[in-house]
């Protein structure tokens, strides 16, 4: 069994900056500077989609100063963090977390110590988490990447990393709009199923 996908209201349901920031926090992980951004620019000019939230989130956070782009960049959890409580509920199907998957090969726990190490020779090198869009990869394809990323500069590692988390987003919205219309077609069938129209032509 699947873990089921949060859903996402429509932006213009969105009055409360609470709703809100429950909202883009599926996409984004709870990062406050962001999330405050977002709502204020929403407040002034009402996004229509959330495709047009993760374009102005891109413009938000390149004006951001260095101390907000850390917060919202370490927003995401740990590639391979073994404590599933902390993580979100996409941020669990990401990492293959799910409720029932419980048991830990002695390879996989081999890789999330190895994962360990280069996060933590990481984020002392940069000052940050290794953000990295898994995109359905399996962990041990992403160390060698990481290991690669630990020659770049700071500065480098920066804008891969926020490019990361954006281009996570798009990739979580498209997943659940893709659940969405299976679960509007499904409802659908059902409905036309279930009419009479429906049930007079089986006769």
């Amino acid at each position: 069994k699947k873990m089921e996908l949060p859903t996402l209201p429509p932006p213009s349901s969105l009055t409360s900056v609470e709703d809100f920031v429950n909202a883009v926090s599926i996409l984004f992980e709870p990062a406050p500077p962001l999330a405050k951004a977002l709502f204020e620019a929403h407040q002034k000019s009402p996004m229509k989609d959330y495709r047009a939230i993760i374009s102005a989130a891109k413009g938000a956070i390149q004006v951001m100063d260095s101390a907000a782009k850390l917060e919202v960049i370490n927003a995401h959890p740990r590639i391979g963090q073994k404590d599933a409580s902390k993580l979100s509920k996409f941020s669990k199907i990401e990492q293959g977390m799910t409720e029932e998957n419980k048991v830990i090969s002695a390879e996989e726990q081999k890789i999330l110590e190895d994962f360990k190490n280069l996060n933590a020779d990481y984020e002392k090198k940069f000052g940050f988490k290794f953000i990295i869009f898994v995109n359905g990869r399996p962990k041990k394809d992403l160390l060698p990447i990481g290991r690669k990323r630990m020659e770049n500069s700071r500065d480098m590692e920066l804008a891969t990393g926020i490019k990361a988390m954006l281009d996570i987003a798009v990739d979580r919205l498209k997943k659940i709009e893709k659940a969405e219309g299976a679960k509007t077609t499904l409802e659908s069938k059902k409905n036309n199923d279930d009419s009479p129209v429906s049930e007079a032509s089986k006769l």
